[in-house]
């Protein structure tokens, strides 16, 4: 039932913000107007289109210490469409997980192509890993059958992640701090751009169709790049959820982490919200988002 708000306080834009004597998450006026309350967060941005969303972490993680028990741990992590697809450095094996973040029980050895994997990337029901050891790009099939392989030459060497725009991969370089384009037969395409500007222990690439991002481990932080490769000045910290993250992914509608340090893979996404704030009993802050 649509309420009628009291003539005191707030405005009448979309983002204004005002307190409201009620309890429910989202209430409607009789005027049509939708407020969310302080400390709700809503993610349905296409609902809301002239809302102020923000980059946060959406609560939602999954473990990965059970499968990635080595030293080194995780290295990267992949989403194919319908599962992710965790890149473990030390064991040199990729682990399956359903959108849940619940382990699947299959998973294959890269070790025979490098023991050192660093960066993993799916195109289709392909797979294709980066390795430190052997600066080669292996592709596997859906079945984590070793298919081909091609050698990234000096000094575009160290690819520690990958990523794939929907035609070409793009290969991050911790020798040169630079993204480079490939084909996926492995033919560079003479272009790249400087990421030495986000840090210089990078280690995580993903594209969401926009932007790329890169993850940072010194600092703990994703950074944003535009598709010509400039830096937009936009970084996120991470450091909550953890202090090495290693990878980061793009299932079509958030970016998700993979730290080393805790074990565990994590949710980021823009959301609507306003803090949680009351004033006097009975009255929530809430924020107008249409």
């Amino acid at each position: 039932m649509a309420i009628k708000l009291g003539a005191g306080g707030g405005g009448s834009n979309v983002n204004d913000v005002r307190f409201i004597n009620n309890s429910a998450n989202l209430i409607t006026t009789e005027s049509g107007e939708v407020w969310l309350k302080g400390g709700v967060t809503e993610t349905d941005l296409t609902t809301y289109p002239d809302a102020t969303a923000a980059l946060a972490y959406a609560g939602t993680t999954f473990s990965t210490a059970s499968q990635a028990t080595s030293v080194d741990g995780e290295s990267d992590i992949g989403w194919d469409g319908t599962y992710f697809w965790l890149l473990e450095r030390g064991n040199a094996r990729v682990y399956k997980y359903n959108a849940s973040g619940v382990y699947q029980g299959s998973n294959f050895s890269v070790y025979a192509q490098d023991p050192q994997p660093m960066g993993i990337v799916c195109v289709g029901s392909d797979f294709y890993i980066s390795g430190e050891t052997n600066h080669k790009i292996s592709k596997y099939n859906s079945s984590g059958v070793f298919q081909s392989d091609w050698s990234v030459p000096a000094p575009r060497h160290f690819v520690r992640a990958i990523a794939y725009d929907g035609t070409y991969l793009w290969l991050l370089s911790n020798y040169m701090q630079t993204v480079n384009k490939y084909s996926l037969a492995g033919v560079y395409q003479n272009v790249s751009f400087s990421v030495s500007n986000a840090g210089s222990n990078l280690h995580g690439l993903a594209w969401d169709g926009t932007h790329f991002w890169l993850a940072e481990r010194t600092t703990d932080k994703l950074f944003q790049y535009t598709a010509a490769g400039v830096s937009t000045g936009f970084t996120f910290s991470l450091a909550s959820q953890g202090t090495s993250p290693y990878g980061v992914t793009w299932d079509g509608s958030a970016l998700w982490t993979v730290d080393n340090s805790s074990s565990a893979v994590f949710k980021y996404q823009n959301q609507i919200g306003c803090g949680d704030r009351l004033e006097g009993t009975g009255n929530n802050l809430y924020t107008r988002i249409k």
